[in-house]
C-alpha cells in the first residue's frame, strides 16, 4: 500500500486495462462515442482511454456522456483561471503552493474512493487566489484519472481553518458559477462527497453566494463539519487521513511537498492537453460565436 504520493505512477492507464477493470464497459459504446466526437468540430480528438473515463463517470449513459464531454472541453477552453498554466514550477503556482496545502492522498477509503484535500497553509487572505486553489484540486483529480484511471468514486476534503471574510471576497459570482458548473456537469469522475471541515459563519455567507448555482444532487453530498476533525473520523477512517486531521498518514506539509514533486513530473501531460484544447496557442483563447456560443448560448 502506498504511503507516499511519490510512489504513484506518472504513466497513463491504457484502454485495455480499463476494459479488464470494468466488465460493464462496452467496447461498442466507446466506438460510437469516438464516431460522435469526429462530428463535433469544436472537440479535439479524444483518446479511447479518456472516452472511457467520461462514459464511466456517467454510469455508461450515452447522452449524459456526450453532455459531459461538451461541458468539459468548453470550460477547459473558456476558464483559464482554472485550467491554463497548470505547471507547479511556474512562478505563479509556486507562490500559491506556499499559501495552500493540496494533494491527492495515497490511500483510498474503505469504499475504494480517492481522497483529494485542500487547506490553507498561509492565512493571509491577500495572498489567496481562488483560481489557483481550484486549479490545484482539479490538477490532483486529473492526475489520478491519468495515472490510475476509473475508480468507484472520489471524495474532496476541504479544511477552511484560517479562512476569513477577506478570503470570501475572492469568490466572485462568475468564478463560483463556473466552479460549480464544472463540478456538476463536466468533471469525469463519480463524485461521492465533499466534506468541509472547521465550518463556521463564513460558510453561511459563502452559501448565500453559491446556492443559486448548486443543484439538489450536489447539496445532498455536500457536508459541513462544525465540530472539527472528530466529525470527519465518523465517515473517513484515520488510516487514510493526514496526521493534521487526526489521521495516520504523513502531515499535510509532507504530503503537499510530495504532491508538488509529482505534479512537476506530470507537467508535460498537462501541457499537452492544453495544446490540444487551445490548438497550440501560447495564450488562452476564447470561443467564437460560430462554435462554442452556438452550442452554449448562456456563456
Amino acid at each position: 500500500m502506498r504511503q507516499s504520493i511519490a510512489d504513484m505512477p506518472v504513466e497513463g492507464i491504457t484502454a485495455e486495462e480499463e476494459y479488464l477493470k470494468n466488465p460493464d464497459l462496452k467496447r461498442e459504446d466507446i466506438v460510437m462515442l469516438n464516431e460522435w466526437v469526429k462530428t463535433q468540430e469544436q472537440l479535439p480528438p479524444i483518446s479511447e482511454a479518456k472516452l472511457i473515463l467520461f462514459h464511466h463517470s456517467c454510469y455508461y449513459e450515452m447522452e449524459a456522456t456526450k453532455s459531459c464531454i461538451l461541458v468539459y472541453y468548453r470550460m477547459r477552453k473558456n476558464t483559464p483561471e482554472f485550467f491554463w498554466n497548470r505547471d507547479v514550477t511556474s512562478p505563479e503556482l509556486k507562490e500559491s503552493c506556499k499559501v495552500l496545502y493540496g494533494a491527492c492522498l495515497p490511500l483510498r477509503d474503505p469504499n475504494g474512493y480517492y481522497i483529494t484535500y485542500l487547506a490553507l497553509q498561509d492565512y493571509d487572505y491577500s495572498k489567496f487566489k481562488l483560481g489557483d486553489a481550484v486549479k490545484l484540486v482539479f490538477m490532483a483529480v486529473d492526475a489520478i484519472l491519468n495515472c490510475e484511471g476509473t475508480s468507484p468514486g472520489h471524495i474532496v476534503l476541504i479544511n477552511i481553518e484560517g479562512a476569513r471574510l477577506g478570503h470570501l471576497t475572492k469568490f466572485t459570482p462568475r468564478l463560483v458559477k463556473k466552479l460549480f458548473e464544472f463540478i456538476q456537469e463536466g468533471i469525469p469522475i463519480r463524485l461521492k462527497a465533499i466534506h468541509v471541515i472547521n465550518s463556521f459563519s463564513i460558510v453561511d455567507k459563502f452559501m448565500i453566494l453559491a446556492r443559486p448555482f448548486i443543484k439538489k444532487e450536489l447539496l445532498e453530498i455536500l457536508h459541513f463539519h462544525y465540530g472539527g476533525f472528530e466529525e470527519v473520523h465518523k465517515v473517513l477512517p484515520k488510516y487514510c487521513l493526514p496526521s493534521d486531521f487526526g489521521g495516520e498518514l504523513q502531515s499535510c506539509a509532507e504530503l503537499h511537498e510530495k504532491f508538488v514533486e509529482w505534479m512537476a513530473k506530470l507537467a508535460p501531460t498537462f501541457l499537452e492537453e492544453q495544446k490540444e484544447i487551445h490548438g497550440g496557442a501560447t495564450t488562452p483563447t476564447t470561443p467564437t460565436s460560430s462554435t462554442w456560443s452556438n452550442w452554449f448560448p448562456f456563456t
